[in-house]
């Protein structure tokens, strides 16, 4: 839906992942019955039972100039552990090799984040190395941090992942995931040729801020909306490129010399401590959810888009959806 109308109501609701609803305020209930019709129709009682969740994807993401192909999965261990691991499979321009892959998520107050080569990162970011002679990243060199730094780099990356995790859950389920705390708002309704759908503000008292908007004829969710920094480009060599959700991709030849490619890398560095200096430009993300398909007990969309300010970045098509797989609890060990 393209939507042309947004009339704001003020409603405020706080929900729990199946857990019962707890009002902030009289008049809240609202929000509770979309929330809850939302549910229902993605198949509640099944929901309800749910501890763990895994579903694999195929990826295709748009990289300034590139396209990049990756296997996607994402699992959870509800209540408070989240694990994306993505694997490159294909893409690139060029002479450009690129292979590689990375984990994200958390295991309660710890990150997971694990990158090797070209992979994901929460909100859609990279990190890419690449080149047949040797592998070259903007994290080859440089000084070690400190271990407050390390700190609140761990801090840092649990609220990204637990972000993003709640940005496709309130899309996947109705509901943020339960170690964001969410509260939820219900802010009026918005108006499309193609029909008419209940709008959620979603927030917590962290970094999450979204809007979930809901179908009022069939109760499922379409799309959940929020602001997030714009793509940096860093160049390296004769190429640049730039990627989606404000993370850096670092881009190099298969013909680089070896001191060549420290220059490059020392150069990147430089590019990114000036980057981090200036503030980054704000701008508007969109992730669709489409094709919605019983699988395992629920519904559940089978095809996902992430846009910004209305140009695609990001084409998901769902391969396999499992509701209470038996999960590996080493997959959530941590960094090794």
């Amino acid at each position: 839906m393209k939507y042309r109308a947004l009339v704001l109501t003020g409603v405020a609701v706080a929900i729990a992942f199946y857990q019962p609803v707890v009002f902030l305020a009289q008049g809240a209930s609202r929000a509770a019955e979309i929330l809850s019709a939302a549910r229902k129709a993605i198949g509640s009682n099944t929901l309800d039972a749910m501890k763990t969740f895994s579903v694999q994807s195929s990826l295709q993401r748009n990289a300034g100039n590139m396209q990049l192909s990756s296997d996607v999965e994402i699992v959870l261990d509800l209540p408070d552990k989240y694990l994306r691991s993505e694997t490159m499979t294909g893409g690139g321009m060029g002479g450009m090799v690129m292979s590689g892959g990375g984990v994200t998520g958390f295991n309660g107050d710890r990150t997971l984040q694990k990158l090797s080569g070209a992979s994901g990162a929460p909100g859609g970011g990279m990190m890419i190395r690449m080149g047949p002679a040797g592998s070259f990243s903007s994290t080859d060199s440089g000084p070690q941090p400190t271990p407050e730094q390390r700190e609140e780099m761990n801090r840092t990356m649990v609220r990204n992942s637990r972000v993003e995790a709640s940005r496709l859950m309130l899309g996947w389920f109705a509901t943020a995931h339960p170690a964001a705390h969410a509260e939820y708002t219900y802010v009026g309704e918005a108006v499309s040729p193609e029909g008419k759908a209940f709008v959620i503000e979603v927030k917590n008292a962290d970094a999450l801020n979204a809007r979930l908007f809901i179908d009022e004829e069939t109760n499922l969710p379409l799309m959940v909306t929020y602001k997030g920094p714009q793509p940096r480009t860093i160049t390296a060599g004769p190429r640049q490129t730039t990627a989606g959700g404000g993370g850096h991709v670092v881009t190099g030849t298969s013909q680089m010399s070896d001191e060549d490619r420290k220059k490059a890398v020392a150069d990147v560095q430089k590019q990114i401590e000036e980057m981090q200096k200036q503030p980054p430009v704000i701008v508007d993300y969109t992730v669709f959810f489409e094709d919605w398909r019983d699988a395992d007990g629920v519904k559940f969309p089978f095809k996902m888009r992430r846009a910004m300010d209305g140009t695609t970045t990001e084409e998901w098509t769902v391969n396999k959806v499992k509701v209470n797989p038996k999960v590996d609890p080493k997959r959530f060990a941590g960094e090794s």
